[in-house]
């Protein structure tokens, strides 16, 4: 999945950024201080910094960001910046206002991507197509407000690229799976097919283009750094990842009064906030994102491998799995139909990695993931496919292309996949067991499979 391209700042690509000092193994004077570090976070213990353990992180929920997380201008290599983000508006539009249709907001999960994820996928006409495209239905992607490209990066794939813009003041745009380098960026094009990430200082007016889109949704998000999105009750997790994560924030109070309204219309989700939500976490509840015990955070891997390091651990993510996002689970709502929970899990039957997600079909008064607490003991869900609905509600049929659902589209109870017995433990951890193709009916305890979760 492309999550594994989010290099920002560093975070995969270690030796990119010179940010964050000291790093792990030099010396510090202040024991049991957290002190945030080019590759994750660091804790003063004999003199030294090793990387922070769960047992060295103050228990959250944090309402604010704790001085040891870093600041969304860190993340980003920039200085400190003094002016409010607030400042910034966007003012012209990303794709041509014309072209834009249903568009997925923040928060979907599927595959991989097991977690919600934090950005949206706008859609165009041309993803409708059921016949040869040619060069002249590629689309212009132009910046929505001045500002500075900082990072331009290769997805793995020639026509899938990253772009960073930082718009001063703390505030950042990312774009993802674009098309094609064009404008401002078409004399970096070969750099970046050479060198798959280059870190530049390339000036950009609003409204100027740097690619073109034609074949699939384009990938946009915000970030603010007064964000503090309060639904991640241990943020450390994400710094071994997604360390921007935090800092995820709804564009429309951004865009001018003219593009807020365009712009909330395409996007699938009726209910407020149109473009969707992330961070789901209930402290003392099932609800939200959770990492397998025995491994750090986002990154999947194994705590053994910090405890005794004296050096930067380098390699990004991953575990020796599939994939990072083996050790992810989450209980969260629809991204689009938020009344309706999705079971989200990395490794559902291969403990190696098999991300899938499956609808939470609720029996008659039975809690949600959000109202369990440990006083309710093990709390069985019977699973099910996911099948989409129209407006009238009848099954959702689409026409071929790669245009996303409708807007307002629905989602109801499928084929019966199979249960997951769920229990919230006194110290906050989330006991898993799952039950593929088995009716919750017959699921009474948790067997020899139960897995441990935390936060």
């Amino acid at each position: 999945m492309r999550k594994v391209f989010l290099l920002l700042c560093g975070f995969l690509l270690l030796t990119s950024c010179s940010v964050f000092k000291p790093s792990i193994g030099s010396s510090c004077t202040t024991a049991n201080t957290l002190t945030s570090v080019g590759e994750g976070l660091g804790v003063c213990r004999d003199g030294s910094l090793h990387y922070a353990l769960p047992a060295d992180i103050p228990p959250g929920p944090y309402a604010t960001r704790p001085d040891w997380y870093p600041t969304l201008d860190q993340l980003f290599g920039q200085s400190e910046s003094t002016c409010p983000s607030t400042q910034i508006r966007l003012t012209h539009t990303i794709l041509p206002l014309d072209q834009l249709t249903a568009s997925i907001p923040y928060g979907m999960m599927v595959g991989g991507h097991v977690t919600p994820i934090d950005h949206g996928y706008l859609g165009i006409k041309t993803l409708a197509a059921t016949s040869g495209l040619s060069d002249a239905d590629f689309q212009p992607i132009t910046a929505p407000a001045d500002g500075t490209i900082l990072e331009v990066s290769a997805l793995g794939d020639p026509n899938s690229h990253r772009v960073v813009i930082s718009h001063g003041c703390g505030l950042y745009s990312v774009y993802m799976v674009v098309n094609k380098l064009t404008g401002v960026l078409a004399s970096q094009a070969d750099a970046v097919a050479q060198h798959s990430y280059i870190s530049i200082n390339q000036p950009i007016k609003a409204g100027e283009e740097f690619g073109r889109q034609r074949d699939n949704p384009l990938d946009f998000n915000i970030f603010a750094k007064e964000t503090w999105l309060t639904g991640f009750v241990n943020p450390s997790s994400y710094l071994y990842g997604e360390g921007w994560k935090v800092y995820t924030t709804d564009p429309t109070p951004y865009f001018s009064t003219e593009l807020q309204q365009p712009y909330s219309d395409i996007m699938q989700r009726t209910a407020a906030p149109r473009w969707g939500k992330i961070d789901h976490d209930v402290a003392g509840s099932a609800a939200g994102n959770w990492f397998l015990a025995e491994t750090l955070g986002y990154n999947g891997i194994p705590i053994e491998t910090y405890k005794n390091a004296t050096q930067p651990i380098q390699g990004g993510m991953g575990g020796g799995r599939n994939n990072y996002w083996y050790g992810h689970l989450s209980l969260a709502p629809h991204h689009v139909q938020p009344d309706h929970w999705i079971a989200s899990f990395g490794w559902w039957q291969d403990r190696n990695g098999d991300g899938i997600q499956l609808l939470i079909d609720l029996a008659p008064n039975q809690k949600t993931p959000a109202q369990i607490t440990p006083s309710d003991g093990l709390v069985v869900y019977q699973l099910a496919s996911m099948q989409m609905l129209d407006a009238d509600g009848k099954p959702l049929v689409m026409q071929g292309g790669k245009a996303p659902q409708p807007v307002g589209y629905t989602i109801a109870p499928g084929q019966p996949s199979g249960a997951v017995a769920v229990q919230i433990e006194a110290d906050g951890t989330l006991s898993v067991e799952v039950f593929p193709n088995t009716p919750a009916s017959s699921v009474t305890g948790f067997g020899a499979r139960t897995r441990t979760y935390h936060r």
